[in-house]
């Protein structure tokens, strides 16, 4: 098949939604698809050179104004005819496939203003990010998005998903596809990993048999690191076995390290910033947590479970709906359900059943491949094709519009 896919910046060292659209584009190509990206910009090297990436113009001097011109000018560069299927995933409308990697603006509102238990200060959140211009910008673009005239195939990461696009979009059931995540596996393979766990923790002072869990994310408020403090100060009062804490990424690291202090657990938290190489971190790691806000479904601990990782996250997340309880790991009812994550956190710390966990955790980590992933996404592409066909034109089935008469410079063969 002919695709375009449209996606503003790739560059995975961002997060996890570029990662996934660069792993999407090597499946693709490796399944036999010709793939072209529209993007803003593109990290040289990170997309594989079969795929083609195509720039499109962005002008605005602020955030907000990017985002709408990237928006607004890549709907004009794509031409439908082009292709038999197109995909939008973040801030971008005009597609007969999307993939909301972010979720949707209203169930991720909703789902963080639980942070705030009295609901004055929840409503007080809820308004003012009502008020913030970048809201009513992503809002004007999920409204294109989930129009009923553009009739989008709409893929949902997770059930969760699916339930938001229903009940914030009304896009019907019959337009929605539950697809999970998917990982290259690979990518998180160690040569040796036992060496590297040795090494890693020689270097924090952890002892051999320390148990260690691992929290990764840029945004330590949307993915609960505070409740996993509090839930690792009530059992650490408490007597239990002591659990060391990795922090990895590029979040508020002071106000959350003076936070840990203040709960006795300074030597218990190490904040190791931004670090490049994630899967050291999994190999210093016995089991991996985090209690997200929201989530629509975690890359990374789709990871750590493929490197045999134990998990530990809340409903709230994707992921989560992966997880047989007491199998690969525990989703709790909320990040705040400080009791439960306490519990959690306790099995973790038992040799026995954190072992019978990780072993189950590496095989289900193993089948959440991009390679079966894409077999899934490549039949809501056909049906999309086939629906072009069977109308005898590229009119506006999907995402797609009509063309728009204007003279388009030809495409320049793959070199």
């Amino acid at each position: 098949m002919r695709l375009a896919l449209n996606f503003s910046r790739i560059d995975p060292s961002k997060g996890g939604a570029e990662t996934y659209v660069i792993d999407l584009c090597r499946s693709l190509v490796r399944a036999g698809h010709d793939v072209d990206v529209y993007a803003e910009s593109w990290q040289p090297g990170a997309l594989p050179p079969e795929v083609r990436p195509i720039k499109v113009a962005v002008k605005g001097t602020t955030r907000s104004g990017r985002i709408w011109s990237f928006a607004r000018n890549s709907a004009a560069a794509i031409n439908p005819a082009d292709y038999d299927c197109t995909v939008g995933f973040i801030n971008t409308y005009a597609h007969d496939v999307i993939i909301p990697q972010g979720g949707v603006h209203a169930g991720s509102l909703r789902a963080n203003a639980q942070r705030f238990r009295n609901p004055v200060l929840r409503r007080l959140y809820i308004l003012g990010k009502r008020l913030n211009p970048k809201f009513t910008l992503y809002r004007a673009i999920e409204r294109r998005q989930y129009a009923a005239r553009r009739r989008a195939q709409v893929v949902a990461v997770s059930e969760m998903v699916r339930r938001h696009v229903q009940e914030f979009q009304g896009v019907p059931r019959e337009r929605i596809h539950v697809i999970p995540n998917a990982i290259d596996v690979g990518r998180v393979h160690l040569d040796h990993p036992g060496a590297v766990r040795c090494a890693f923790r020689n270097r924090l002072a952890l002892e051999p048999d320390d148990v260690v869990g691992l929290f990764v994310g840029h945004n330590f408020a949307l993915k609960g690191l505070r409740p996993l403090l509090k839930a690792l100060a009530r059992r650490h009062g408490a007597g239990g076995r002591p659990i060391h804490l990795l922090v990895s990424g590029g979040g508020r690291v002071e106000a959350y390290r003076r936070r840990a202090k203040a709960l006795g657990l300074g030597d218990a938290v190490h904040f190791l910033g931004y670090h490049p190489d994630i899967r050291e971190c999994y190999a210093a790691s016995d089991f991996f947590v985090l209690p997200s806000y929201y989530d629509p479904c975690s890359l990374v601990v789709l990871e750590a479970l493929a490197f045999g990782l134990p998990v530990i996250t809340s409903k709230q997340n994707g992921a989560g709906e992966l997880i047989a309880e007491g199998r690969e790991g525990f989703v709790v009812a909320a990040p705040d359900a400080i009791d439960e994550l306490a519990a959690a956190l306790d099995a973790m710390a038992d040799e026995a059943r954190r072992s019978s966990m990780a072993a189950a955790a590496a095989k289900l980590g193993a089948v959440q491949t991009f390679d079966r992933h894409v077999e899934a996404l490549v039949r809501v592409f056909e049906t999309v094709a086939a629906a072009r066909a069977g109308h005898g034109s590229h009119g506006e089935i999907g995402g797609a519009r009509p063309h728009s008469g204007l003279s388009r410079e030809r495409k320049p063969a793959r070199s």
